[in-house]
């Protein structure tokens, strides 16, 4: 099983009304909403626990969108904050579109969460919401906030 059973992670009777099905994903830049691609975007949980966000734009399937990686996720309801020194609990967001580039790791501030509000673990999908900035690499680069919410399955990867 993908994601084990967690007693306590989420109340009882929130996971009871939480829907069944999985696949929503939106997607802000600087406030302004954007459409994601839900065919494209996936959500991925690797052998070493590392969950992968990678959040697709519909305007470019193919584009890379934003990625977020929690390591060591412990696959359970919480808050999972970025640091402004990444470390040993590596939170990192990237972002890329046409040729824009930018990473957490530029912006002065690593700032960013993903917070976690349920986990279904018969069905390998997690609901939460997402907030990041990244800036462009070099000398006055643009910030951008992306930020948005999920009901979405996690893959094994």
């Amino acid at each position: 099983m993908l994601l084990p059973l967690l007693p306590g992670a989420v109340p009882a009777r929130a996971q009871a009304a939480l829907p069944e099905s999985a696949r929503l994903l939106t997607l802000r830049i600087n406030g302004q909403p954007v459409a994601a691609d839900t065919s494209s975007s996936r959500f991925f949980l690797g052998a070493d626990r590392a969950l992968r966000l990678n959040i697709v734009r519909a305007d470019d399937p193919d584009g890379e969108g934003l990625t977020i990686i929690i390591d060591r996720f412990p696959i359970q309801a919480g808050t999972y904050g970025f640091q402004e020194i990444l470390s040993g609990r590596n939170r990192d967001a990237s972002y890329r579109f046409g040729t824009v580039s930018a990473y957490s790791k530029s912006c002065g501030q690593n700032t960013g969460n993903v917070t976690i509000t349920g986990v279904n673990a018969s069905r390998h999908w997690l609901m939460g919401t997402y907030s990041c900035q990244v800036c462009e690499a070099g000398r006055g680069g643009k910030r951008l906030t992306l930020e948005g919410t999920f009901r979405y399955p996690v893959e094994k990867e």
